[in-house]
C-alpha cells in the first residue's frame, strides 16, 4: 500500500505528465513521455511493470530512453505532542528523485537544453516543483486522524553535473500537519 504523501505527490505532478506530452517532441516526432514511479515498492503509477530507481543510473539507460521519471519515496515522519489532548504536531517526508537521459549525440533520451528534440532538464524540473507548490496549503495527504496544513521543498540537490548524458535532481518535499489521536 502507497502512503498517502507518496500518493498525493504522484498525483499532484499528473500536470506535468500531461502538458510535457502536449509541449515538446522528441526528434522523430513523438511525445515526450513523463513516468511516474512509486519508489517505495518500485511500481510503475501509469501502467504495469516496476521500476528500480535505487540501480545505477547507467544500468537503467533502457528506461530513461522510454522517458523521464518521477519517482516518490516515503523518506521520514516525525511527531511530537502537542497541547493538553493526546494530540501530535507531525512532520511527514516524501523523497522526490527526477530523472533524465539526453536526446543528443545518439542516446534515445528524452531531455533537449534547446527543447528541439526534448523537454530542457530545467523545464522540467520546474515544472514539477510549481506543481507540488500548486498544492502546499492544506494537501489532502494525510492518512487516518492527519491534516496538514502545508508543505515545502527542501534539500533540493540537482546532480547533473555528475554525469554526461543522464540528469537527476532530487529533492524533500515535507507535509506539516496534526494528527488527533483521541
Amino acid at each position: 500500500m502507497t502512503h498517502p504523501p507518496v500518493e498525493w505527490a504522484l498525483e499532484q505532478v499528473t500536470t506535468v505528465v500531461d502538458s510535457v506530452a502536449a509541449d515538446y517532441s522528441q526528434a522523430d516526432g513523438s511525445d515526450v513521455v513523463v513516468r511516474r514511479v512509486d519508489r517505495t515498492n518500485n511500481r510503475l503509477y501509469d501502467g504495469s511493470g516496476t521500476l528500480d530507481m535505487s540501480t545505477p543510473i547507467h544500468q537503467r539507460a533502457g528506461a530513461l530512453e522510454r522517458g523521464v521519471y518521477i519517482g516518490a519515496a516515503y523518506a521520514d515522519r516525525n511527531s511530537e505532542p502537542i497541547g493538553t489532548e493526546y494530540d501530535l504536531d507531525v512532520d511527514e517526508v516524501v523523497g522526490v528523485q527526477l530523472e533524465g537521459l539526453t536526446a543528443r549525440d545518439g542516446h534515445g533520451g528524452h531531455v533537449d537544453p534547446d527543447g528541439d528534440w526534448g523537454i530542457p532538464w530545467s523545464e522540467f524540473v520546474r515544472r514539477v516543483r510549481t506543481a507540488i507548490y500548486d498544492g502546499r496549503t492544506y494537501p489532502g495527504a494525510g492518512g487516518p486522524n492527519v491534516s496538514f496544513t502545508h508543505l515545502s521543498i527542501t534539500n533540493e540537490a540537482p546532480r547533473s553535473d555528475d554525469f554526461s548524458q543522464y540528469y537527476v535532481h532530487s529533492f524533500d518535499v515535507v507535509f506539516d500537519g496534526f494528527e488527533e489521536l483521541g
